[in-house]
C-alpha cells in the first residue's frame, strides 16, 4: 500500500533532525523558527492529503498540532508494507 503523505512527512522529520544537528547563527536547534518552518510544511502536506481523501491527513495533522501544544517533536509514521 502506497502511502506518500507518511512518507513525505517523515522526510520532512528526518530533515528537521538533519538540520538540527548543524550549526546555524540564522536558526539555532530547535528554534521557534525551525519549528514553525517544520510544522508549516507539514501542514501543507496535511492539507494536500486532505485534498487527495488520504486517511494520512488526520494523522499528519494531530502530529503538528501535539507539536505545537505539548513541544514534542512528532516521531516518524509507520508505513505499511506494500501488498
Amino acid at each position: 500500500m502506497s502511502q506518500p503523505f507518511y512518507e513525505a512527512a517523515n522526510k520532512v522529520l528526518t530533515m528537521y533532525a538533519l538540520r538540527q544537528e548543524r550549526d546555524s547563527a540564522q536558526a539555532p536547534a530547535h528554534s521557534d523558527a525551525e519549528i514553525f518552518w517544520a510544522c508549516e510544511i507539514l501542514e501543507g502536506l496535511s492539507l494536500a492529503a486532505a485534498y487527495a481523501g488520504s486517511k494520512e491527513a488526520a494523522a499528519i495533522r494531530n502530529a503538528v498540532d501535539n507539536w505545537i501544544a505539548n513541544e514534542k517533536i512528532p516521531e516518524l509514521f509507520i508505513l505499511e508494507e506494500a501488498e
